[in-house]
């Protein structure tokens, strides 16, 4: 009886956050050649609530239909689902894995806000030299993203270890996502008959967007994480995460 509760609540919340990332994904602003969005909030905060398989299934089913629903081509929603699966099971498989090791989480940030930093400076850098057209606002949101990166780490040192551990997670993930998105992209292009340095034009023309919507997915499941999990940790199958959170001890 057990077992067939567990696996009912497995399928429920599937469901539920598939349902939760394929309208999130609509709640969108344009930005550029592409859109800022909130699919990926509900896929990383199912993958830390309900474990990787729950938040990399339920993020790649909603976010590839809304892709379909939206009449893209085969080859974005095919993108969509590897991608989003993959950062879900990389989101809530590093955060169960660095909670049950105990890390501290410091030197694991430290390396993470290193990688989102160069990101954004070759990014930044990138887009500077070939669109030099580019609207001067969006070049200062460039520059003080990857400052309050910076800062960030900073004031990490100040934060419970656990903290660290979920913006570590986080933030890898998301870098999965978009650097797969980026070559990915250029793969499916190449393809689907474009050249190569056509590609690279659309991959990074879209780039940006896809960084906005990192930091903005990151920000929202970093403080919705934890009211959550206290809200409806009764109701988590796994229950997992007790010994480690509840009591904030970690």
């Amino acid at each position: 009886m057990e077992k067939q509760r567990k696996t009912l609540l497995y399928i429920i919340d599937i469901a539920l956050f598939t349902s939760l990332s394929f309208g999130a994904t609509y709640l969108a602003i344009p930005f550029g050649v592409s859109k800022i969005h909130l699919g990926n909030f509900v896929c990383l905060l199912a993958s830390l609530l309900l474990g990787p398989w729950i938040g990399g299934i339920s993020g790649a089913l909603g976010m590839s239909m809304n892709d379909i629903a939206c009449g893209y081509p085969w080859t974005t929603f095919v993108r969509t689902f590897v991608l989003k699966f993959l950062m879900g099971m990389v989101a809530g498989g590093l955060f169960r894995f660095g909670l049950k090791r105990k890390r501290k989480g410091t030197m694991e940030l430290g390396i993470s806000t290193l990688c989102i930093a160069g990101c954004f400076a070759f990014s930044l850098a990138e887009v500077l030299k070939d669109h030099r057209d580019l609207s001067l606002a969006t070049m200062i949101a460039f520059a003080c993203l990857l400052g309050l990166f910076v800062i960030a780490f900073a004031i990490s040192f100040w934060l419970k270890p656990w903290i660290k551990v979920v913006l570590f997670a986080l933030t890898i993930a998301l870098l999965v996502n978009v650097v797969g998105e980026f070559f990915l992209r250029i793969l499916f292009s190449v393809i689907m008959g474009t050249t190569f340095s056509q590609a690279m034009a659309l991959s990074f023309a879209k780039l940006p967007a896809s960084l906005f919507t990192s930091v903005i997915s990151l920000s929202f499941a970093s403080f919705a994480f934890y009211p959550v999990y206290l809200a409806t940790r009764r109701h988590n199958p796994l229950n997992d995460l007790d010994p480690y959170l509840v009591s904030q001890k970690q």
